[in-house]
């Protein structure tokens, strides 16, 4: 930058103006200096500069392709024992996937106390008689007794007169029965009738009170999760 520049001088002859000329190129550079001196000692760090705020999200990614589907888990039953009373329960799984068996051991939970005896249930009606059964046999007829001896004739009447019929004489007494024989044998008995049918069944008596129930046995252990 060019400019002009007038001293201050107040003697006539020694006052003069001048004017500045362009700034000229930079100079060389001059050697180095003597050698470096020893670093010195690291600063404090400087305090944690705020944070700067966060950038924004990126695009969401493309999605990736469906993976193949997982054979299906099969899970069969196996054996289910009982175990003794205050046993541990077990549970055991065998098989090859996707085919699994189950196995599991549960041990049996304690008697529970006896219910209260129901009250006895009303009797049923008789049933009817059963029918008449057929008559036996008849017995075979004893021998009859002797005839017993036939008494006198009385004496013929003389004859009368034909004409009215004489009275009926009076008829002589009957000669004395004969001694009864023996009783004859007792035939055989008939069989037996049939058996009458049986009456209807007396009514149920009422349900007694269900008894408490027992304490539930521990549950089992929960079977692995399928693949």
């Amino acid at each position: 930058m060019f400019g002009d520049s007038c001293n201050n001088n107040t003697h006539p002859r020694c006052r003069f103006c001048y004017v500045q000329g362009p700034t000229g190129p930079t100079g060389p550079t001059g050697p180095a200096g003597g050698p470096t001196g020893t670093t010195g000692p690291t600063g404090p760090t400087g305090a944690t500069g705020v944070t700067g705020p966060t950038g924004a999200t990126g695009a969401t990614g493309a999605t990736g392709a469906t993976g193949t589907t997982g054979a299906t888990p099969s899970l069969a039953i196996g054996t289910v024992t009982t175990g003794a009373p205050g046993s541990t329960a077990t549970a055991s799984i065998t098989g090859t996937a996707p085919n699994f068996i189950l196995s599991l051991s549960i041990p049996q939970g304690p008697t529970g106390p006896t219910g209260v005896s129901g009250p006895t249930g009303v009797s049923g009606a008789t049933g009817p008689t059963g029918a008449t059964g057929a008559t036996g046999a008849t017995g075979a007829t004893g021998v009859s007794g002797p005839t017993g001896a036939s008494g006198a004739t009385g004496p013929t009447g003389a004859t009368g007169a034909t004409g009215a019929t004489g009275a009926t004489g009076v008829s002589g007494p009957t000669g004395a029965s004969g001694a009864t024989g023996p009783t004859g044998a007792s035939g055989v008995t008939g069989p037996t009738g049939p058996t009458g049918v049986s009456g209807p069944t007396g009514a149920s008596g009422v349900t007694g009170p269900t008894g408490p129930t027992g304490a539930t046995g521990p549950t089992g252990p929960t079977g692995p999760t399928g693949p």
